[in-house]
This record gives C-alpha cells, structure tokens and sequence, in this order.
C-alpha cells in the first residue's frame, strides 16, 4: 500500500520518518516521506545541525508530485513532527485535494509536562489535523493538552481520549500502578499493555510505535495491529538497552 509520511528526518539516531518509514516498509508499504525538518541527531544527543523545509518549498513539493500522480491512489498518510504553522497548513490544504482513506497524526508537541514546539504550532496541529484523524497517537502529556483533561492513570486516558471523539487513540507513556501503559482506545473497546518504567529508553520509541501501528493497520482489525507493533516495539527497546539510540534495524530484521 503506498504510505505519504511527513515529519522530521535525521542523518543518525533513529527518530521521525527515521524510525517510522523502516517499519512501514518492512510491512512491505511503498513510502514518499517528506521531512518537516532535516537535522544530523535529534538534539538529545547534542546540539544539531540541518534546516527546516520551508512552507513554501513543501507547497511546491506536493505541486511537483501531484503533477506526477505521485499522490494519486494514497491507502494511508503519517504526520508528525512540524516545525512551522505554514507546515500544517501546506498539509491541511493537501488533505483537501487529496482523498487520503487513512489519516494517522502523531501530535508531536510536548512531553514531561510541558510543550516543546511552539503553542501556535500545537494549536494548528489541534485544530487542523487532529479533527481529520482515524487514529491518534499522543503521549499522556499530548493526550492531556489536546483534550483538556488531565491524565493520570488509564482511567483518565481512556475518558480523555474518548472525548476527542475519534476512530482510535493509541495513547503511550500513560502512568501505572505498575509501570506505564500503552493503551489503544476505541469508542468501543480498550486495549492495555503495562510495561515496567526503565530509566532511560532512547528517543525515536513513540515515532516508531507509529509507524509501525500504521504499517499492521493498513492489513488488520485494530486489535492485532496493536499487539504485533507493541511486540515488536518492545523487541526493540530490549535490543537498545545500555545504549542511546533505539535499534530499529536489529528489531525489524532480526539481530
């Protein structure tokens, strides 16, 4: 199935469409991915270098492919990070002309309790994308400032999600009496599995879990795509332990 994925690119340390497109087509999906911003590392490891894609550059971008027909026949599209409100506007104009069946929105916005984007992204993002999405994939932090209900435990995250009113919520980083939970929530069922909380994991788990969601998704019920992408995600943090960069590629192909 052909996959558009739009968000943030790095040359080392598996995050964004880094981590997101490598487990889409290990599913076999042919993916366009269409960095946001293209830095060197995520700025966990140090300080980066790279760009920003212009709003007006994405604008001639989606022109050129959809001249081509490239965007012709999309079964699915992946957002992430943004860097601009012209970025989530450029993307909101796209899914305008373009009949996208399956829309995925991960709100990357914030975490530990606070944002880091800028709130005029985050609001565009809230008020723009989250609307059109089939599934959303915030952690508790995003989950909290989308909705206007504070999460705190699997109870909360469930009553939040559901006041978004959408087809599905995979919600990560939710706190448990025994750890923190993953939960995908939809109007009509729940679905939790509680991990132990490690002291370090690397960045990139959350954009990873996305695309590999949307990679069993576009074949499978709900349900058994949450189950095989959490398998593999956990296969994946184990592979990375005493490191500080998630192995994708050991998960995906099996060393």
């Amino acid at each position: 199935m052909k996959v558009l994925s739009i968000s943030s690119q790095v040359v080392w340390g598996p995050v964004g469409n880094s981590a997101a497109v490598p487990a889409l087509q290990a599913k076999g999906h042919e993916v366009l991915a269409l960095p946001t911003i293209t830095l060197s590392n995520h700025p966990g490891h140090g300080a980066p270098a790279g760009f920003r894609t212009q709003a007006e550059d994405m604008a001639r971008m989606f022109a050129a492919l959809e001249a081509l027909g490239a965007l012709a026949n999309l079964d699915a599209m992946l957002t992430g990070y943004f860097a601009t409100v012209g970025q989530v506007e450029e993307v909101t104009g796209l899914l305008g002309r373009v009949a996208v069946p399956y829309l995925l929105v991960d709100p990357v916005m914030g975490d530990h309790g606070r944002l880091y984007i800028p709130q005029e992204v985050a609001e565009a993002i809230r008020a723009h994308l989250v609307p059109r999405a089939r599934c959303l994939t915030p952690n508790a932090f995003e989950l909290s400032w989308l909705s206007g209900h504070e999460v705190t435990d699997e109870e909360s995250a469930i009553a939040a999600a559901r006041s978004l009113s959408l087809p599905e919520v995979l919600a990560t980083s939710v706190p448990s009496h025994d750890g923190l939970a993953t939960l995908l929530i939809t109007p009509d069922e729940v679905h939790c599995i509680v991990a132990p909380k490690l002291a370090t994991v690397p960045n990139g788990t959350g954009d990873f879990l996305s695309g590999l969601y949307l990679a069993g998704r576009l074949g499978h019920a709900p349900r058994q795509a949450f189950a095989a992408a959490m398998k593999m995600l956990a296969r994946a943090i184990a592979l990375s332990s005493g490191t500080t960069v998630l192995n994708v590629a050991g998960a995906l192909h099996g060393s």
